[in-house]
Parts: C-alpha cells; sequence; structure tokens
C-alpha cells in the first residue's frame, strides 16, 4: 500500500455530514453515491484528487483525466546539489552517486484522449500534496526537491526521478509500479553512472 499524506479523523468525519460542501467527486467518479459506503481511506484519497475505481485524477489544472489514457510521463529538471563531501568538477560530467538532491520544475503525464483540451496535463501540484515530492529550500526554494536515494539509473534515467510516477500513478491506480513506463527527463544535464 503506498503511503499518501492522510487527513485527521475529525476531518474525514465532517465531510460525511457536510457532503455538499466537500467539493469531492464521488458521484460522478466513484463507486457510490452515498458518502457513507466509502472507508477512511478511500475519502482521504478522493480529498486529494484520486479516484481508483473509476482511474479518474484531478490534475493541477483543476479538471479530470482518466489515468488509464496516461501513455507516457515527465518530468523537468533544472538543477541538482552535490553530497556536501563533492567538490565539483564543472568540466566533468555529473556522476549520479555524487548527487545529493534532483531539483524540478515539474511533472506531466500524457494521456492518448484529450482532456481540457490537452493531451499534457501537469500533476505538480498533485504530487506536492500527495506527499511524492517537497519544496526545495533556500536558493531552490521555487523548484520541488527529491532525494538521490537510489542513486541507480531507470531506462537510462535516475530512478528517483521516476519513482513518484512509480509510485503515485502506477501503484495507486493500476497496482503495478511499471504500467506507465514510458519516462523522459527534460534537462541541460548529463548524468553519467560511474
Amino acid at each position: 500500500m503506498e503511503k499518501i499524506r492522510t487527513f485527521q479523523q475529525y476531518e474525514l468525519n465532517k465531510i460525511r455530514k457536510n457532503v455538499k460542501d466537500s467539493g469531492l467527486q464521488f458521484e460522478k467518479f466513484g463507486r457510490s453515491s452515498n458518502i457513507m459506503d466509502y472507508s477512511d481511506r478511500e475519502i482521504n484519497e478522493m480529498i486529494l484528487g484520486i479516484y481508483k475505481d473509476s482511474k479518474h485524477l484531478l490534475v493541477d489544472g483543476d479538471y479530470f483525466i482518466d489515468v488509464s489514457t496516461v501513455q507516457k510521463a515527465s518530468c523537468i529538471l533544472t538543477d541538482i546539489s552535490y553530497s556536501r563531501r563533492i567538490k565539483p568538477d564543472k568540466t566533468s560530467p555529473i556522476k549520479l552517486k555524487d548527487i545529493r538532491n534532483f531539483y524540478i520544475e515539474d511533472y506531466f503525464v500524457e494521456t492518448s484522449e484529450k482532456f481540457s483540451n490537452s493531451y499534457q496535463h501537469r500533476i505538480t501540484g498533485y504530487l506536492k500534496k500527495i506527499g511524492g515530492i517537497s519544496l526545495g529550500k533556500g536558493k531552490y526554494s521555487q523548484s520541488y526537491s527529491i532525494p538521490n536515494d537510489f542513486k541507480t539509473f531507470y531506462n537510462g534515467i535516475p530512478l528517483d526521478l521516476f519513482y513518484p510516477i512509480q509510485h503515485y500513478i502506477n501503484g495507486l491506480f493500476f497496482a503495478d509500479d511499471y504500467h506507465v513506463a514510458t519516462f523522459e527527463v527534460a534537462s541541460n544535464l548529463t548524468i553519467i553512472d560511474e
């Protein structure tokens, strides 16, 4: 089971009592039109924009996409920080093992069908809200930070960059970490495995 941000019990109970003011779309995308038919976890997921039964996700543009139509995911990598002990050589390629954190501008998914007149959908806010990525600090406060925990590659890209897609799209909606396996990174940085 994927670890996602959880809400307090009183918040979930408040939604059950005031369902009309909740803004949840369970009547449209859920398995039942009665809020009492949903578990705490399901209500928690709906607050985060996740409707697993119908495979719908609320994306940053405040519209829903059908995640079963997602063909590809991508991110924009803007910078990295080094482990404290590393003195980087600006003329050499960046070694994956030397990276401390990756700094991301945005995450996207691409669907085979149009939603809100687009095939590409920004999911950065969703990943932040669910706890999949976090805001950077200091000079990176305008980016999202992902630690370099795995220090390994997946299809030629650092696995840590794919991790949010792997767990918060693939894992949550399909129980298959590689359901959406096509992942691209847009960046001016060259990272090597050495």
